[in-house]
Parts: structure tokens; sequence; C-alpha cells
């Protein structure tokens, strides 16, 4: 659950010293929360009996945390102030602080530069990057819900570092590569969401049954110059239906070849014929069910939203899908007339408006960056509820 977030030791200790100054007198309240937490593990603390106890059990405390991965400190002490924020919140505060108070403070630096996790009011932490308006504007942040009690993850590792690196080239100034780490960020939601409702995107995949083959014989009557066919497979329609299906006349059929790879050492022979000869001729044994396929972000984009309504306006906004597909159909793969690829939606803002325009107005990436993170988490968050991702 952590891989894409790393705390160090010392940031964690940090903060355990922060909140016990905020708790003061009350220091006991997180004491507490740790022995019932621990009760029963390897790291088990014992509530201390007086204060003159707390300092060498918050000691105790630190060289737990002080080994994030060894002694799932961070796990651990994510855990810790989740229950100390909750005990706080239900006796409204502690003398001198109230609970929002304590929720403020529980925002912990990682050891990425501009970036740090907090805890929502929904017992939700939520990992936030600063994301700066180069023309002088507001700071504001992006962020998304990485970890919650019980799902583990929620935007998935993969996904969380794509927006990292997106606020990173933000900050930078480069919209071009912060909006097209965004597509990709979104693209990968879309495939996750499509895949919980039995979307393929493997490679080659059918969307169509795929039948099995039948066994047959061909050869050929040179005297009245014909080939005969023989099967050796039973047919759902036998020889003796034939007259019945096919009364009066001779079946026309249509055959060509087809090559199979790029060499040409296989051909196939394609047989374009009536109903129904295909229950003369061939199995109806499905070898391999067809799934539902999705060709590429524009297919995925319409499955969501027209087939499935799992993506709404709300979610997304309409205008965004053609910033997205010309992003993720020409910039990612560079093309080299990428930038002037026409985005309509926006021609109220300028004539024959292009994503080159788009990439230099900061206050439209300002709302595609908003956008994006919003409906990343509302994915992910749904899905975790629902309990269908990757199933």
């Amino acid at each position: 659950m952590m891989e894409s977030i790393r705390v160090s030791g010392r940031a964690l200790e940090q903060k355990l010293d922060e909140v016990l100054e905020l708790l003061g007198g009350s220091q006991h309240l997180l004491f507490n929360a740790m022995a019932h937490m621990t009760a029963g593990t390897p790291s088990q603390l014992v509530a201390p009996t007086s204060s003159a106890e707390f300092g060498r059990k918050r000691n105790e405390i630190a060289r737990i945390f002080q080994s994030p991965v060894a002694l799932r400190g961070l796990e651990v002490a994510l855990r810790l102030f989740e229950e100390v924020y909750l005990a706080v919140d239900a006796q409204g505060g502690v003398p001198g602080s109230r609970p929002q108070e304590l929720l403020d403070l529980l925002r912990i630096n990682t050891e990425k530069p501009d970036e740090t996790i907090a805890l929502s009011k929904d017992m939700h932490w939520i990992v936030e990057w600063p994301v700066c308006l180069p023309a002088a504007g507001p700071e504001t942040l992006m962020s998304c819900e990485w970890f919650a009690r019980p799902w583990g993850a929620v935007v998935p590792p993969y996904v969380v570092n794509y927006l990292a690196s997106a606020a990173t080239a933000r900050r930078q100034k480069r919209n071009d590569a912060a909006v097209a780490l965004l597509a990709i960020a979104a693209e990968a939601t879309l495939r996750d969401v499509l895949s919980s409702r039995g979307y393929s995107f493997a490679h080659g995949a059918s969307s169509k049954d795929v039948f099995a083959y039948c066994s047959a014989r061909v050869t050929a009557d040179e005297a009245s110059g014909t080939y005969i066919v023989k099967f050796d497979d039973a047919m759902p329609l036998a020889v003796g239906d034939f007259g019945t299906s096919f009364a009066g006349a001779p079946v026309e059929i249509k055959v060509k070849r087809v090559p199979k790879n790029a060499n040409g050492t296989r051909i196939d022979l394609n047989i374009v014929a009536p109903s129904p000869l295909h229950d003369h001729w061939t199995s109806p044994t499905v070898e391999t069910p067809g799934v539902p396929t999705v060709g590429g972000l524009g297919a995925a984009l319409d499955i969501a939203r027209n087939r499935l309504a799992c993506v709404t306006a709300e979610d997304l906004a309409l205008d965004f899908d053609e910033v997205l597909q010309a992003v993720r159909n020409n910039l990612v793969h560079l093309s080299g007339a990428a930038l002037d690829t026409p985005l309509p939606h926006f021609d109220f803002l300028k004539r024959d408006f292009a994503l080159r325009d788009f990439l230099l107005n900061d206050l439209l990436v300002q709302d595609f960056v908003a956008a994006i993170a919003r409906f990343i988490t509302v994915q992910y968050v749904e899905l975790r509820r629902s309990g269908t991702l990757y199933t």
C-alpha cells in the first residue's frame, strides 16, 4: 500500500512530538490508543499508569516510527494519528485545542519535495502537491485520496506516480508534460473502470465468440470437374437436411484467400455463404467466448459515457474529452502536428482554437489539472467502495 509514498522515520517522530505537544495534559489519549492498537503484537505498548512514564512511552513509539518498513512504522503511525483524532473529536477537543486544530496538524511531509499527506475528516489520507499558477496567481493544491481503511490504497500507486510527476511539471511551468502525464493517468483510470465492468484491453482479444475448428477432407473428381468436401465431425444440420435448407437451386458462395502473416506462409480461406450453410459446414462449439473490448481512449470514453454511463459530465467535463484524446493520440505519441490539433469546444475563446492554445492558457490548464485529479479520486473511491477493482 505504501509503494508510491515514502515518509522518513524522522518526519514521523517529529509529527509525534507535535501531536503530543498539542495534546498537552491529554497525552494519555495517544498512549491509550497505541496500547489498544498494538495489543497482542510484537510491538505491543503497555499504557502508562502515570504521566511520569510519558517520556519513556514516547520513546517506545518513536522507535517503531523510525523503522517505517521493518516495523511497519508508517502504517502504525497513520493508524495511531487516526485513533487520536477520533478520540479528541469524540470529546469535543482537548484543553486549549479544538479537533480541527489537530486535524490541521496531521499533515506530514514525505521524502519527495513539495509532497505531503494529510488526514481528512472521513479518515482518508490525502496526498497533496502544490500547483502554482505561473502568472503570480494563488497557489493551489492538486490532490488524490491515497490510503483509507479497510481498503488500503485508494488511488493505485502507478496512478499516484503519474499525478506526482504531473504536479512537478506544472510547478516547473511545463504545461505540455503536465497535461500529457495527466492524460495518461486519466486513461489508466478509465481502463481500471472499464476492466472492473468486464471490458478487455488485452491485445488481440476478440469481442465475438471464436468457434472451434472442425475436420474435413477435400478430394477432386476430375471426371466431373468438381471438388468434394467430406466432414469428419457431426454438424448441427446433416447432409439430409440440405434440400430443406436450400430447396431447388445450387448454393452460391464466395471464397477469397486471406494472408494471415507477413511472409505469406499461412493463407486462410474466407467463405461468404447464405444462412444456414454454416450449420451444415461448421461446429457450433465456442472455443473462446467473446469479451467486450476497448480499442483506445476515444472508445473508452464513449463506452464509459454513453454505454455504461459510469462517467458523467459531473465526473469530468465533456469539454476535456477532446483535450484528452488530442494529447493521448498525438502529443504523447510525439506526432509533429500534435500542437495544431483543433479543439472546437474552445472556439468560443479564439477562432480555430488548437492544442497549442490550450497549453499556453494557464487558467485552462489549471482547470484541467483540477478536473483530472478529482475525476481520478472519485472513480477509484467508487471502485474501492464497490470492491470491483481488479476483480
